[in-house]
């Protein structure tokens, strides 16, 4: 062998040993690499993908958890991985935008919310004083409407009608003795 050749092995050889294997995580239906995707291994190591979902497989692990909030969870195997990239599924229940609109002094304006007013203290003030057994005024004033207050009602709409009888009829017998008297 060579000099140039053993010398560029051996400046290679390092490299090819701790090389970690780069991997990127994509949205199953787009395609498109997810960032901020959390991975743990079984060994206790943690990660986050980058921008461009890449991240770096480690040297030693058994099952690799992968968890983003826009995605289901997955649990990968270390046989389970073929090739360089780990697919996720939408999560169709996560929300993809929330917009908030208001003050930006949020803290001041939770304050001044829930600051009681003077009205609030004084009632807090007053004894809270609920009786004891039944109602006596709200169960007579019930049986009053259900029971006297109906027959009451009817009797009131018959007199109406019975003065509207009368009237008529008076009106009629003005007409009459008129006729009779020309």
């Amino acid at each position: 062998m060579n000099v140039r050749t053993l010398y560029y092995i051996l400046l290679l050889l390092p490299s090819v040993v701790f090389a970690q294997r780069q991997m990127v995580v994509v949205n199953v239906e787009s395609k498109v690499p997810v960032r901020d995707v959390r991975i743990s291994a079984d060994s206790g190591q943690e990660m986050l993908t980058t921008w461009d979902g890449l991240f770096a497989l480690p040297d030693s692990f058994q099952r690799l958890d992968f968890h983003h909030p826009d995605f289901e969870r997955r649990y990968v195997l270390r046989s389970e991985i073929k090739g360089d990239t780990i697919f996720l599924i939408p999560n169709i229940n996560a929300l993809r935008e929330v917009v908030i609109y208001g003050e930006r002094r949020f803290g001041k304006r939770m304050a001044q919310m829930l600051k009681p007013s003077p009205q609030q203290l004084e009632r807090d003030k007053l004894p809270q004083v609920i009786p004891s057994g039944p109602d006596v005024l709200a169960i007579a004033t019930w049986l009053y409407e259900n029971i006297y207050g109906k027959k009451h009602k009817k009797r009131l709409a018959r007199k109406k009608a019975l003065e509207k009888v009368r009237k008529q009829e008076t009106k009629l017998q003005e007409r009459w003795d008129s006729l009779e008297t020309k």
